[in-house]
């Protein structure tokens, strides 16, 4: 596993004909409300880190990753845009997904850029404040369409967990 960190581009968001936000496919964004906020992650494995992750009511989802400066074995990375959804809510919980997008920067022992892509499944308690997932990290050319799925390499996968931050 080279690396797993969170990843992103921005965010496609869908308006309905009654005006209801949902980003992509899926429910009503404001059935996952509890999930709308920040996050700090913790993403163990090989290469372990910490992220900040941001949902907004609107379906746009931010990210930033203790790892983007690179390491042994991966080349460092930007931070992340990307789009969020509603899969499910009810007893308690909510469930989500993500697709974030960034770019790997080139160097000397890293002379390709490709586009990183980073989907999440998440199960958020919004009661708790604390969210816990798996996320697949795949990596594409630069030049090819990362949302197209033909187009990727698995890179990486695990699972990770996040406390939601308030302000004091």
């Amino acid at each position: 596993m080279r690396r797993i960190v969170w990843l992103a581009a921005a965010g496609v968001v869908a308006v309905t004909s009654a005006g209801v936000a949902r980003a992509e496919d899926g429910r009503p964004l404001a059935d996952c409300a509890g999930a709308v906020g920040s996050w700090l992650t913790t993403n163990p494995g090989k290469e372990p880190s910490r992220s900040l992750l941001t949902l907004t009511a609107d379906g746009l989802v931010l990210f930033a990753d203790s790892g983007q400066g690179g390491g042994q074995g991966f080349a460092p990375f930007t931070g992340s845009h990307g789009a969020w959804r509603c899969v499910s809510a009810g007893d308690g919980g909510l469930k989500l997904s993500a697709t974030m997008l960034d770019f790997t920067l080139a160097t000397v022992d890293w002379p390709n850029q490709q586009i990183g892509r980073l989907d999440i499944v998440a199960t958020v308690d919004p009661a708790k404040g604390t969210m816990s997932g798996t996320e697949t990290l795949y990596l594409a050319k630069l030049d090819d369409d990362p949302l197209l799925e033909a187009k990727l390499a698995e890179d990486a996968e695990g699972e990770f967990t996040a406390v939601r931050i308030v302000a004091p």
